[in-house]
Parts: structure tokens; sequence; C-alpha cells
């Protein structure tokens, strides 16, 4: 079958679970974290990756992070640089950066038509303005709700200070008098849905890793093709997409290119992991089938 590898910054849940459904396909799979891979670019050489990373067919990559430009940059580079070896990415360095990016995110969902609350982006303090609507300030890099900060309507913009000096102020979508508050979130693979689930707070911010509760729940075929068509424009192998509701419209908040699934899977009698495991080796299967074409 395949030589994958799983990298990641740490391993965790997810790792045990690919690693398990991919040996039960019959795949070979080397664990590596970021911080083992060394480059060397030698005249002698023929080969630049330590470890037989050249060897390989597949790489699924977790968790990405880093305290500097510089870390997070080199980390994107490995994934860059295994593609132009043509070994297939799950997710791609194209597909991270699309993501990991907020202002990016955004500016490609407005491109091709895709409905996201309404967004204000600048970099430096702007005194001249207070915000009309209720407001999410949000550092452009960043998951789990961490560094969210709410901004209420009519609030002096002189007192308000963006991560890195950048201000990626969006529209709050709700009421902040409710008493719960709720988003969707997607999980699709391979550009098809495969799970869904609803989670609710009483807090703004709804994300489980907060401690907002979570249910299964059945979304509208608008919503299946609207998730699915994000997954092609962002080129993804798989993804979370989180969606809001107001007034019977559809928001997205998000897209998460390494998303976790842990809490959703617990809310299906069958395990994800080996639907999203098994969307990975037809990847790479019509990957190769390509590249021998």
């Amino acid at each position: 079958m395949y030589q994958t590898a799983i990298i990641s910054d740490t391993h965790d849940w997810h790792t045990e679970k690919i690693e398990y459904f991919l040996k039960k396909n019959g795949c070979i799979v080397t664990r590596l974290k970021f911080n083992e891979i060394k480059l060397s670019f030698c005249a002698n050489k023929r080969t630049f990756f330590n470890k037989n990373i050249h060897k390989l067919d597949a790489v699924w990559v977790r968790l990405l992070s880093g305290q500097s430009l510089e870390e997070i940059t080199t980390k994107l580079t490995y994934l860059h640089l295994l593609n132009d070896l043509n070994i297939y990415i799950h997710n791609s360095a194209v597909a991270i950066e699309k993501t990991v990016d907020k202002v990016r995110t955004t500016g490609l969902l407005k491109i091709n038509g895709i409905p996201s609350p309404d967004t204000h982006i600048w970099i430096g303090q702007n005194k001249k303005n207070n915000v009309m609507n209720d407001s999410l300030l949000k550092p452009i890099f960043g998951s789990q709700g961490k560094g969210i900060t709410l901004v209420k309507k009519n609030a002096n913009l002189s007192k308000i200070k963006g991560t890195g000096d950048v201000y990626y102020l969006q529209n709050f979508i709700g009421e902040l008098k409710d008493q719960k508050f709720s988003d969707l979130r997607i999980f699709v693979s391979n550009h098809k849905v495969i799970a869904s689930m609803k989670r609710e707070s009483k807090s703004f911010l709804t994300n489980v890793y907060l401690g907002a509760s979570y249910q299964k729940t059945k979304i509208s075929s608008e919503i299946v093709k609207l998730t699915e068509k994000i997954s092609r424009i962002f080129e993804l192998g798989y993804c979370g997409v989180d969606i809001k509701i107001k007034n019977k419209k559809i928001f997205i908040l998000e897209i998460n290119s390494i998303p976790s699934w842990k809490n959703i899977n617990k809310l299906y009698k069958k395990d994800l992991t080996e639907k999203l495991v098994k969307d990975f080796i037809k990847i790479i299967k019509n990957f190769k089938k390509c590249q021998n074409n």
C-alpha cells in the first residue's frame, strides 16, 4: 500500500486514530514532529530531507503552530517542498495559508460570492470613527475562540487594540440580549459533508473548547451544497466549516483546515476517522494516477 507520515507539533488522540485506520487499510505509517525535520541543501547530496521523507507517498498534517513568523513560515515551506517532490499533502500548505489567515479567508469568500458577516480590516489605529454595529475583534491568526473581543455598537475605536496592530472587525451575527448563542460545525471530507453538529453556549463564543454544549443536527441541502463548494474552492482534503444562521440567512464564520473531530465523533455510531482515512487513501490513489498520466 502507501508510505504515509503524520506530521504534527504534538501527537494526540487524532494521530492515534489516523494511524490505527491507516495500518488497518495496509498503509505504512511514520509519526513525525515538525522539530524532527531537518533540511540539508548540499552539493554532494541528491536528497535534502532527513528520515527518508523523500520516499513518502503522502503526508497528513495535524497540529501546526509557532511562536514566530519565521517558525510558521519554515513549517509551511517544509510542506511546500514536500508537495514539490510530488508527495500528496493533506491539507496542503496552500490550503492552510488560505484558511489560517482570516483576512485571506474572508477575501476569498467575498470573491467567490460566499456569504459571510460584514467585516472591516485595517492596519494601525483608527481614531476617527465609532463602531457602527456590535462586532467581534478577532486576531487574524488563531482558533478555538482565543483572543476574540466583543466590541459593542458605538464603542470608540481609539480605545481598541488589534493584535499585531491589525484590526479585523466583524459584525456580530445575533443579538447580545439572547440567553443562548449557537452555531453549526459542518465536517467535510473529500468535498462531501460527513458530519454536522450544533453548538450552544451562554457565551457569545460557542467553541466546545470553551465549554459549549454540542449535539448532532440535521442540515439543509443548501448548507450541504455551500460547504462542499467551499471545500472545492479552498482545495481542502477535509475541513470544518463554522456557520451562523440568522433570519434564515447563512453566514460562514470560519474555515478550519486542521480541524479536530474528537467531539463531533462522539455523536456518531461509526468512527468518523475511518471515513476520513478511506477518503485520504482514495485521494492518494487519484493523486498517483494523475502523476502517471
